[in-house]
């Protein structure tokens, strides 16, 4: 039962962002600057912050869509609620915990902890 995290199961600026860097880097990139307004360079360096958050590669390919503006990262609290729903839905369709963890950069344990706190989420 193998899910695959795409850009739609993520929304605004997330979503966008993971159509341009792909899921991982999108959630990475929101996990490390999450809340913050973020200048995109017109030529990436490999010493810049999001170079440094999610690989200089990655930091071309936002500086090549998003040149000179700034990207509003959602907030911490409000990536946290879409990756619960993420974790919960993965739960379901059977991934295990061990699986979904490293998706996330969490422990087995945190997963385990997510799914019991959103059991409203769980309850087909």
């Amino acid at each position: 039962m193998g899910y695959t995290l795409t850009p739609q199961d993520l929304n605004g600026t997330l979503e966008e962002l993971a159509q341009v860097i792909g899921v991982s880097a999108a959630i990475m990139l929101a996990q490390r600057m999450g809340g913050a307004r973020v200048y995109i360079p017109e030529t990436s360096r490999e010493d810049h912050p999001i170079a440094l958050a999610i690989g200089y590669d990655n930091a071309k390919k936002l500086s090549e869509k998003f040149p000179g503006e700034y990207l509003e990262i959602p907030s911490k609290s409000a990536f946290r609620k879409v990756r619960n729903k993420l974790i919960c839905r993965l739960y379901i369709d059977g991934k295990t915990a061990n699986a979904i963890a490293p998706l996330f950069g969490l422990t087995r344990r945190q997963v385990f902890n997510i799914v019991n706190e959103h059991k409203d989420y769980t309850v087909h």
